[in-house]
């Protein structure tokens, strides 16, 4: 990643040399082990890393593999905080955040954005034989083309599909159904919005326009996903989030700019009789 970095910012800005104050571009990698916040400079070196393992996951059953949701925020806003405390790294200098998380883990939320239950991990082998069924028509076309079997090995193994079937409570309850990637965005910034780049997993996703299928496909029927759940789409490396200290005050905004500010600074104690000494929080 910091190749990559590296190479892109001395593209983008033809530097060859940064002044101390120059902005600073943050990278977020939320992997299946851990999460790593990597801030570094316009010529792409980096300025600061933290790194915070992730261990909420559990297993309710053999071939389940799911993590708790809030956990993974939590631990982001660890990563955040950890990198904040080192030398050079200063949030006031912060100009862009890009985010990449392991793929195909899922998320369901209610109406207030709370999760519903813990998200299902890309590691899960569950499926179920109880999907939605398919228009005779598009039945049809499959057999021809002699890929029905494929379709139905998708459907069943589709987190959504087996979440309807099995938690039908969960599924009504349901107001936004996102990747890891799409519920962090929307940690950080207040909007349900995530990358185009970012979808791989079992939803109606058109991965040769790069944007959700068109009205009428197929995966709409295969898959029991509404479009109104799904979050809007934005190409991969197109700016389309304010600077995290010019975020709208929404509730969510508002949660992340707490995750942004550096630990507070504890003041000198001054020298006073032991009775009168205060003793600070560890």
């Amino acid at each position: 990643m910091a190749q990559a970095v590296r190479g892109s910012a001395r593209c983008l800005t033809g530097l060859d040399s940064a002044s101390p104050r120059d902005p600073l571009l943050l990278a977020v990698d939320n992997g299946t082990q851990s999460v790593r916040a990597l801030l570094f400079d316009l010529r792409g070196e980096l300025v600061a890393r933290s790194q915070v393992a992730l261990d909420a996951y559990r297993s309710p059953q053999p071939g389940w593999h799911e993590h708790d949701v809030d956990a993974y925020w939590q631990a982001l806003c660890r990563a955040f905080r950890q990198l904040w405390a080192q030398p050079g790294a200063e949030p006031a200098r912060l100009a862009g955040v890009a985010v990449t998380t392991q793929r195909g883990t899922v998320v369901n939320l209610d109406r207030k954005g709370r999760p519903l239950r813990p998200a299902i991990t890309w590691l899960d082998q569950r499926r179920t034989g109880d999907a939605p069924p398919i228009g005779p028509l598009w039945r049809a076309a499959f057999r021809v083309a002699g890929v029905a079997g494929t379709v139905r090995h998708l459907a069943g193994e589709a987190e959504i599909n087996w979440i309807r079937a099995h938690q039908p409570e969960v599924w009504e309850a349901t107001e936004k159904f996102l990747l890891l990637s799409g519920c962090l965005n929307w940690r950080l910034d207040g909007r349900f919005v995530d990358s185009s780049g970012s979808q791989v997993a079992y939803i109606p996703f058109d991965y040769g326009r790069l944007r959700w299928a068109a009205p009428r496909a197929w995966q709409w029927q295969a898959l029991a996903v509404e479009p109104s759940m799904l979050p809007a789409l934005a190409p991969p490396a197109r700016a389309w989030a304010a600077s995290p200290r010019r975020r709208r005050a929404t509730p969510a905004s508002r949660r992340a700019c707490r995750c942004w500010r550096p630990p507070p600074t504890r003041p000198a104690r001054r020298s006073a009789p032991a009775a009168a000494r205060r003793t600070w929080p560890a």
